[in-house]
């Protein structure tokens, strides 16, 4: 059986590692990378264990575009500056940063639930009240228009607030961002009348 893991959200640091798996001890036989690895170039990957690269001269897929090479420049030019620059280090420290500022969140509003991350994926789950795992979808959407109006955008995700800021994120700018995040959770409670 193969292990396939799917680092297009979570490779190229987003987590603290270059690749999420390496927190949890796994060695994949197969990994795909996208959206980190071209460092904003449209660019992904995939790497295959050598003992099962005979498969892929068995396929004979074309691509139109595999293999470019402004694609691979920029794959590569990431790597480097992911090392160069000690990228790991910032999501590590950035992160732990955040998610500090993140709990105080929890304990100043009834309806945030679990907050929960690695590095720089971070998440806040919206629920109807302190105890409660009932998503709340309204104070997701209402939260996300306010903080939106304010400068500071993500994915929506319903009753998740999903944050997954730049690499080179500083404190102070990871700071007015969490500000940003609790003026319009205390704004969508006190619209919905939660106190």
């Amino acid at each position: 059986m193969l292990l396939v893991v799917d680092e297009i959200l979570t490779g190229m640091g987003r987590t603290g590692r270059m690749f999420c798996c390496e927190h949890y001890g796994l060695v994949p036989d197969v990994i795909t990378l996208g959206k980190g690895v071209g460092g904003g170039f449209p660019v992904s990957a995939f790497a295959v264990k050598e003992e099962y690269s005979w498969a892929l001269d068995k396929a004979s897929a074309s691509t139109t575009y595999g293999g470019n090479p402004m694609a691979c420049a920029a794959g590569l030019a990431t790597l480097e500056v992911i090392e160069e620059e000690k990228i790991l280090d910032n999501v590590n420290k950035t992160g732990q940063f955040i998610m500090k500022l993140l709990k105080k969140l929890k304990d100043n509003h009834p309806i945030v639930g679990e907050v929960r991350g690695k590095g720089l994926l971070l998440a806040i789950d919206l629920v109807k009240g302190k105890g409660s795992n009932e998503a709340f979808n309204e104070a997701g959407k209402l939260v996300y228009e306010k903080a939106f109006s304010k400068g500071l955008a993500w994915i929506p995700a319903g009753n998740i607030l999903r944050l997954a800021p730049p690499l080179t994120i500083t404190e102070e700018l990871a700071e007015t961002a969490v500000n940003i995040i609790d003026e319009a959770i205390t704004e969508t409670e006190r619209h919905l009348g939660i106190s």
